[in-house]
């Protein structure tokens, strides 16, 4: 498997799950990954990392409701503060606001339209909370994706494509952000390295002494840090072979 290819696959899986509140059935799981023809052992790691970043995949499956931390900026707060202050508009003003902007181009109604998806916004920017960037710089990059979506609404021939448009255009911001970003990208590539390497070493530690190995049994092995064991272990969901916690 080519890994520029099964990158460039995962972050269009990846994109597709947050456009699905970070749910995905099955089938479009596979429908996305199969082309890739993967190992058995490559679709458990890439599972367990799409669960290590809050995706679900098929019904029932576990989730965790995504919140911010102080880590995510400490400005944060009071951001978020501010935004509950905003103006709350009825579904008839949001529509009416809609229409002006894209008959008219209304600079008004983009006004109360900015005031009502900076809401958006935040909840979009909780989908990417556990892939690298702060919650401030998301919601940083998904405003100026917000503003611009808002000013070519007139290009829109139907109120109906409004949210849609929009909030492609905040994605499409915060995925430039988060991938396009060399160093980050670069830290996600080293980690799955990483991972891969843990998977290896406890594979053939295992099988040398013929049952599974502990985490602390491959740290004094091998000398890897035993924080990294349990984090590749959290993002693999405990699928790393011949290891147990």
């Amino acid at each position: 498997m080519i890994e520029s290819e099964y990158r460039k696959t995962l972050d269009r899986l990846i994109r597709t799950a947050h456009e699905s509140s970070n749910h995905i059935t099955e089938e479009v799981y596979h429908g996305i990954m199969d082309p890739l023809e993967m190992s058995d052992k490559e679709d458990e790691l890439t599972r367990g990392y799409l669960k290590g970043i809050n995706i679900a995949i098929g019904d029932g499956a576990e989730y965790t409701e995504p919140e911010f931390t102080e880590e995510d900026g400490r400005y944060l707060g009071m951001y978020l503060e501010e935004i509950r202050g905003l103006p709350v508009y009825t579904e008839e003003e949001i529509l009416d606001a809609k229409q002006r902007a894209i008959k008219d181009d209304d600079e008004e109604a983009q006004g109360i339209l900015m005031n009502h998806y900076l809401r958006s916004v935040v909840d979009i920017a909780k989908l990417y909370v556990y892939q690298a960037l702060p919650a401030e710089d998301l919601i940083g990059e998904g405003n100026i994706g917000m503003m611009t979506a808002i000013r070519a609404l007139s290009t829109l021939e139907d109120a109906s494509e409004a949210d849609g448009f929009v909030g492609r255009f905040i994605m499409d911001a915060m995925d430039a952000a988060v991938y396009e970003d060399t160093d980050i990208r670069q830290r996600m590539e080293d980690m799955v390295g990483h991972i891969n390497e843990i998977n290896d070493r406890a594979r053939e530690m295992s099988e040398a002494m013929h049952r599974p190995v502990t985490a602390a049994e491959l740290a004094e092995e091998t000398g890897i840090d035993p924080e990294e064991i349990k984090e590749a272990m959290r993002l693999t969901g405990s699928q790393i072979e011949g290891l147990v916690p």
